[in-house]
């Protein structure tokens, strides 16, 4: 073999090599499409604009006889029906699979025990949220005080 052909497949093995190593590199010696398909957590803009309605808190289902808490994200806002009340607030993330809600402001109308009870759970949870993720059609928030699953309200 040539010295020119001996370099030309030795540079040609390299870039090849150079190639290979940048792929495993960026997901720990994972391909990057595998490593990001596993764990992709979508941005909070992927839920935006859909009604989110609560069917468990603190892995309870609601109580029976009471409305539903919703929840709909608008870029860094947050509002929905807390189970009685009408609420507004903010909700940032500064990475996907992290979110801060609050402060968040509703109204004050009285409503009977079971759904003011409920309301003041849901609230207390939101203030506590520090995690968001999707699971299969749920979108579950989580914080200390557990996780509150949502699922997409029909149009």
């Amino acid at each position: 073999m040539s010295a020119s052909r001996s370099t030309g497949a030795l540079s040609l093995i390299a870039a090849w090599l150079a190639l290979a190593a940048a792929g495993c590199a960026s997901s720990g010696g994972e391909p990057a499409t595998a490593a990001a398909a596993a764990t992709d957590t979508p941005s909070l803009a992927t839920v935006a604009g859909a009604t989110w309605t609560l069917v468990s808190l603190g892995g309870q289902p609601l109580p029976a006889g009471t409305r539903a808490p919703t929840a709909v994200f608008d870029g860094a806002r947050m509002s929905g029906l807390g189970g009685c009340n009408r609420y507004t607030g903010q909700a940032q993330t500064k990475a996907p699979g992290t979110i801060a809600i609050g402060p968040l402001a509703a109204t004050k109308m009285a409503c009977p025990p079971p759904a003011m009870d409920l309301e003041s759970r849901y609230f207390a949870a939101l203030a506590q949220v520090t995690q968001y993720r999707l699971t299969g059609s749920r979108l579950v928030l989580s914080g200390p005080s557990g996780e509150l699953a949502f699922e997409r309200a029909s149009p």
